[in-house]
Formats: structure tokens, C-alpha cells, sequence
């Protein structure tokens, strides 16, 4: 793929783009979203984990390390989400800094989309009425 650009002197120059720059800022750009699923996945994991561990004790004991397992495991969620979002954002700067625009346009596209489906459930859960009338 290639692109043109007007350099200051007035006159058209070629740029070269390789095919896979778009795609490594694209996959850079989904490594917080690949994160979070991951992490959900573990936490669910965990407190069905727990639950089976307690299964004895009885409901209340279940549900308790259930919610603990949830609560503590949002945290971790948030945490990781910020600090993935954080080195991605770096990286896309050092790759404007570097003019490797295809690159960072890729890896902000794929942002993008990640707060989308990150925001997609509490959209739906604003949007959605949650009691219609019969």
C-alpha cells in the first residue's frame, strides 16, 4: 500500500507503506480488549471455583465468596484495563513521533472499538428499559 504526500518544497513524493503496518497497529491496539477477556474469563473461573469449595458450608458462604472473587476481580479489571489502555496510548505517541501514521491510525481505530465493547453493556443497560409497561 502506498500513500502520496506533498513535502514543504511544493512537490509529490511517494511513501511506502509495508501491508502488515496496519495490521500490527490494529492487534497492538487490541491488546487491552484480549486482556480484559482473558481476566473475565479467569474470575469467572475462580469464583465457580469457590463456590464449589464452600459448597458445603451452604448458600450464604457461596455467595459471599462469589461476590468477594467478583469484587476483587473488577478491581483487577479496572487496573489492568488502564495500564494496557496507558502502554498502548505511549506507544501509539512514539509511533506519530517516528511517522508511523498507518501504524498509530490502526492501533487508535482498534481503541476505539475496544471502549465500545467495553461501554457496549452499559449502553444497552441505559438504553434498554428495564421495566417496560405491560
Amino acid at each position: 500500500m502506498s500513500t502520496s504526500s506533498i513535502d514543504p518544497t511544493g512537490s509529490q513524493q511517494r511513501i511506502s507503506v509495508a501491508p502488515h503496518e496496519a495490521l500490527h497497529g490494529a492487534l497492538v491496539g487490541l491488546i487491552p480488549l484480549g486482556l480484559l477477556l482473558f481476566v473475565v474469563v479467569v474470575v469467572l473461573l475462580l469464583a465457580a471455583l469457590g463456590r464449589q469449595v464452600v459448597s458445603a458450608v451452604g448458600f450464604f458462604a457461596q455467595q459471599q465468596v462469589a461476590v468477594s472473587i467478583m469484587i476483587a476481580g473488577f478491581i483487577a479489571i479496572i487496573i489492568l484495563y488502564a495500564i494496557a489502555a496507558n502502554r498502548t496510548l505511549r506507544q501509539v505517541a512514539s509511533w506519530q513521533r517516528n511517522s508511523l501514521h498507518v501504524r498509530s491510525r490502526f492501533a487508535l481505530w482498534a481503541l476505539g472499538f475496544t471502549a465500545l465493547v467495553v461501554m457496549l453493556p452499559v449502553l444497552l443497560a441505559l438504553l434498554l428499559p428495564q421495566h417496560p409497561t405491560p
